[in-house]
């Protein structure tokens, strides 16, 4: 008696036909440069293109969390087409296209800083931005890294201690907005930067 045939497994097409996350690849490379080129040639950019950026940012560098599957289960999720693997997006090395955004950014802060151009009014929002998700980022691998290995007892007090200084600066800035008392504080006009850095921050450091 013959075995009976098995179903062939249904070819999935990709998208343009390139490697899974390449879209996103270039859509990152996209918003990455232009930000870049406009902040090098002294441009303010709008608030849309910094969302943009932060939505970016957030999906190659936020801190994922992902049931443990095994070697065999995660390739038969990735020929049924239920999960992606985007390791190598454009046929790129693995991690390229994180290294290219935090050089990007490097290179801009280089090339501006010869120029004597580091606090332009144009660059600081894009450096208070970008510096702020990286350094809670850094922040957070470190804490991970001393952590490693070591019973976890719930939140730290460094946790608590973001947290409250990071909800009472963004109240804060909220208050100031909401009841328009900018001009009667000093500076008041650039107080949203503070818990702006604070709140990206607290984001990447998670």
């Amino acid at each position: 008696m013959s075995a009976p045939l098995l179903p062939m497994p249904t070819r999935v097409r990709k998208t343009l036909g390139l490697p899974p996350g390449s879209i996103r690849a270039l859509l990152t490379l996209m918003t990455v440069g232009f930000i870049v080129a406009q902040t090098a040639r002294g441009i303010h950019v709008s608030l849309l293109w910094f969302e943009s950026l932060m939505i970016v940012l957030a999906h190659y560098f936020a801190h994922r969390r992902f049931v443990p599957l095994s070697p065999a289960m995660r390739e038969k999720l990735k020929a049924e087409d239920l999960i992606e693997d985007e390791t190598h997006p454009l046929n790129l090395p693995k991690h390229s296209l994180r290294t290219i955004i935090v050089l990007a950014f490097v290179g801009l802060a280089i090339w501006l800083a010869c120029r004597g151009r580091l606090r332009d009014p144009v660059a600081v929002p894009v450096f208070i931005s970008v510096g702020s998700y990286f350094l809670g980022i850094g922040v957070g691998t470190a804490v991970a890294w001393w952590n490693r290995g070591k019973p976890s007892a719930g939140p730290s007090w460094f946790e608590d201690v973001k947290a409250v200084v990071t909800l009472i600066a963004v109240a804060l800035a909220i208050v100031v907005q909401l009841f328009g008392w900018q001009q009667s504080i000093p500076n008041g006009d650039k107080l949203e930067a503070l818990p702006l850095a604070l709140m990206l921050f607290y984001f990447g450091s998670r």
